[in-house]
């Protein structure tokens, strides 16, 4: 150990670091605060990833597949066991739904003296140490994880009056069970139509109701890497009719994709991280180049060899890299524990920390700092000591210029050249590890160019904008486009990382918002609502539109029916709807047929659509033909579309009000309204969906809801916004976090390249030093270097503007590929707008200690700096 301490080589290093002490000081904190940035950005999309998946894993289960009975009967649990054994299934497990009446074990008595009790609906579920299948996410308490206990939702806490710890005893025919309460779920309160809900386990629930051992759902998880539609259609022989195997709400909607999605969002922010960590200590570690140059001359000259040279330099790098790297980790790690706590409303799943940003925030520290440092020996070591000393600045030439911006344009050209790969998984490790380096590293390469040909414009700019003499900033921006460009450069990483993370998740939320699109209220009356009832509650203070949908039991004829034709029911259920409306106010996924075709069909009578299952069970697609109606008055209608409705099986599901859409959609056909009275002679609506002004607030549709009962009595009604709420969680944890993660990404990258320039300004003392000598004032000196970096600043934004709109557009389209997911580009100018000026506000700031410890030296203390 005491041989490596003395080793020249790193004597010289100690030296060199004695030697620019200020400016040594400088780089480490820029590299601590690159290192920061990384931990930042890596664990901060590593939390919102995990409670993207948790939110998600709440609203609609962790289930990928399920089986279930075509008529909603229960079935035997113990055959299914044999799932577990296919290949890509990580767990299952039944479950069991019934009713319950619960009292308190005191004998409390309610506000009119009798015993308080109440009957809810139950959920039994096979007890999961991991809570896989519990579905709830809890206000307090934990998950049931023994026999006798039980997690109760806020309407049954409230009407019974208990809370955590307390028991709660079945009441039945037979030995009473008590039950202690160990969760209270976070559910929230929907209406007259949403039935109190508990949850226990399945052993209990059987117990209870003194049933067998049935269930009526058996739920799959899937390893990650399975498609799980095509695992679907690969084992649906695996069950018999009329057990169907299925994929769920979290596949249909597509909320599966979002999850993958989110994983995607980590890798991308954390290379970029790297990246951005890379050139912002690269570009640190060479400035004042031809200075670092000259005093490696001096080292040649008294002895030095250009090994040792180059283990010094490079012994440096490691050093200040090393420690600002380390440095750097608590201070992130901090940071993105602090963004945790504060949107801790939006992040349930609690802080997730990244080891891969770890190492990647040390180890790009380290590498990019090793090369850096070793440029300035290496361009020493080409020349003799004389002609290294006899280096002076010198306006870069055109030819250079142009030969860097070829070399960023190559480089730009293979990323795109990798993106033809056919593979996908191959596509996207190829970018993620070598195309998206390569995209960054030509963009950086680009920025000499870009300085060099804007220099006229964005200089003359700043002369006007800080009142300086013509020339005295255009000029220099011309002669130095190396250290303006790619000083621009690094700023450029993080403005790229604010856009591109703003637009990607800005498109993730609109496809989130697209999903759960359906009404703002619906009015349901089991008996149906008439004609009039319709235009009455249409007409209501606070409804904008409304769209009736009707159903009906009506025959099918046999050629069309699910499932076994001598077990199968012969009816389906007849949705009746008014296309247009229907179609602008829920989200319909079309599986074949388009809207602007089948809807002219659809309003002349004779058509439908119909139910995916119809396609994928019997073959029936677009153009074929299906018969309804009574025997021997059959009527003929050809199939214009396959259609699922993923944003209303949430809503059913949240609701649960399943059996008025249907308990499953396996056996259903959508007509127009109007056909359905003209064909069936019915015209009874028993869903009402409404379109509320905007201006409506939640006492509003209170409002509403008691006119409702007034004007429809036995109609009830709900907030199809309350349920928005719940799914718009999701995205607002998307966008909320990462624009918070890519603002404090552009604060980072700003402080850190601040110290760049500010070691940059340390390193040409010596030129303000000359300009003082000749009469400029401190004043003019001041707003020379300002207005320098303010036109850096425009240059970063509009390069990074560039660059984070081509990574948005880069990762949406492997978002599509990998996820199944099509996202539409999103621009928001706000994050535009707010990171130019924050990116110009912030460098400035960072730039003010310098400019200042410059202005206090006197001019033969400058000029003596370039000796």
């Amino acid at each position: 150990m005491r041989s490596i301490w003395s080793h020249p080589s790193w004597q010289l290093a100690r030296r060199q670091l004695r030697g620019r002490l200020s400016r040594s000081i400088l780089l480490s904190i820029a590299v601590a605060l690159s290192s920061a940035l990384v931990c930042a950005i890596g664990s901060g999309m590593n939390t919102m990833r995990a409670s993207i998946e948790y939110r998600i894993d709440r609203l609609v289960g962790s289930a990928d597949v399920r089986v279930i009975h075509d008529y909603a009967g229960q079935f035997d649990a113990a055959p299914l066991n044999t799932l577990l054994e296919l290949e890509g299934v990580e767990a299952g497990g039944g479950r069991l739904g019934g009713s319950l009446t619960l009292i308190r074990t005191d004998e409390a008595t309610d506000e009119s003296g009798r015993r308080a009790r109440i009957t809810v609906s139950a959920r039994g579920a096979d007890i999961d140490p991991e809570d896989r299948f519990a579905q709830i996410e809890l206000s307090e308490g934990r998950q049931v994880a023994a026999k006798h206990e039980i997690i109760l939702d806020p309407m049954t806490s409230e009407r019974l009056q208990v809370s955590l710890g307390d028991s709660v005893r079945i009441q039945r025919f037979g030995t009473p069970i008590d039950l202690e309460i160990v969760g209270i779920q976070n559910r929230p309160m929907l209406g007259a139509l949403q039935k109190p809900l508990v949850q226990l386990s399945r052993e209990t629930l059987v117990e209870a109701i003194g049933g067998s051992d049935r269930i009526d759902v058996y739920s799959l998880i899937l390893e990650d890497s399975v498609d799980v539609d095509a695992w679907v259609v690969q084992h649906s022989d695996q069950v018999e009719s009329p057990l169907v195997l299925e994929a769920t709400e979290r596949i249909s909607s597509g909320f599966d994709r979002q999850v993958e999605g989110g994983r995607l969002a980590f890798i991308f922010a954390s290379v970029i991280g790297f990246l951005a960590c890379s050139i912002i200590v690269g570009t640190g570690m060479t400035t004042a180049l031809v200075e670092q140059q000259q005093e490696l001359a001096i080292s040649r000259l008294i002895g030095a060899s250009r090994t040792q040279l180059f283990l010094s330099q490079i012994s440096l790098g490691i050093f200040l890299c090393l420690a600002g790297g380390l440095a750097g980790l608590p201070i992130g790690v901090g940071l993105a524990m602090a963004l945790t706590a504060w949107f801790s409303d939006f992040l349930p799943a609690g802080f997730e920390l990244s080891w891969i940003s770890l190492v990647l925030a040390v180890g790009g520290a380290v590498l990019a700092g090793v090369l850096g440092s070793a440029l300035p020996a290496f361009l020493a070591s080409r020349v003799t000591p004389i002609s290294a000393l006899a280096v002076q600045a010198r306006p870069a030439t055109l030819r250079g210029v142009v030969i860097c911006s070829l070399i960023g344009l190559g480089m730009i050209g293979v990323q795109l050249v990798l993106m033809l790969i056919p593979e996908v998984q191959l596509r996207f490790w190829i970018y993620s590890l070598l195309g998206m380096p390569m995209l960054v590293g030509g963009f950086f390469l680009l920025m000499p160019g870009l300085s060099r040909w804007l220099a006229p414009l964005l200089g003359r700019l700043g002369e006007v904008l800080f009142r300086i003499p013509s020339g005295l900033l255009s000029g220099p921006m011309r002669s130095a486009p190396y250290r303006l460009g790619l000083t621009a450069g690094a700023l450029m990483i993080g403005m790229s990382i604010l856009v591109s993370t703003w637009s990607h998740g800005a498109s993730i939320l609109d496809s989130i918002v697209e999903r759960v699109r359906f009404a703002d209220a619906f009015i349901f009356k089991t008996t149906g609502l008439s004609d009039q009832e319709v235009e009455v509650l249409s007409s209501l203070p606070g409804v904008e539109a409304a769209s009736p949908v009707g159903y009906l039991p009506i025959r099918l004829g046999a050629e069309a029916r699910l499932g076994i034709n001598a077990f199968s029911p012969q009816n389906v259920i007849c949705v009746g709807f008014e296309p247009e409306s229907f179609l602008e106010l829920n989200r319909i996924d079309w599986i074949e047929g388009t809207p602007e075709e089948a809807i002219p069909r659809l309003l002349e009578g004779d058509s439908v659509l119909v139910a995916e299952q119809f396609l994928t069970a019997r073959g029936l697609g677009v153009g074929d033909t299906i018969t309804l109606g009574p025997e021997k008055r059959e009527q003929t209608f050809e199939i214009v579309g396959v259609v699922g409705a993923a944003g209303l099986d949430v809503a059913t599901q949240i609701f649960g009000i399943k059996s008025l859409y249907m308990e499953h959609a396996v056996s259903c056909v959508f007509m127009d309204y109007e056909a359905v009275a003209r064909n069936f002679n019915t015209r009874e609506a028993y869903i009402l969906q409404l379109v509320l002004d905007a201006e409506v607030s939640e006492d509003g549709e209170a409002e509403l809801q008691s006119e409702v009962t007034r004007v429809a009595p036995g109609a009830m009604f709900s907030s199809g916004r309350a349920i928005k709420k719940i799914v718009m969680q999701a995205g607002n944890t998307v966008l909320g976090v990462s624009s918070t993660v890519a603002l404090g990404a552009l604060l980072l990258a700003c402080f850190a390249v601040g110290n760049v320039v500010a070691a940059g300004i340390n390193a040409r003392r010596f030129e303000y030093g000359v300009l003082r000598s000749i009469g400029s004032s401190r004043w003019l000196l001041s707003r020379i270097i300002l207005g320098e970096v303010v036109v850096m600043g425009l240059l970063a934004a509009l390069a990074g503007t560039i660059l984070g709109i081509y990574l948005a557009v880069m990762g949406m389209g492997l978002h599509r590929d990998l996820a199944g997911d099509l996202l539409r580009i999103s621009l928001p100018p706000t994050p535009i707008i707010l990171g130019t000026v924050l990116l110009v506000v912030l460098t400035m700031l960072a730039a003010t200690p310098p400019l200042i410890s410059l202005l206090r030296r006197k001019t033969r203390e400058l000029v003596a700096a370039g000796r």
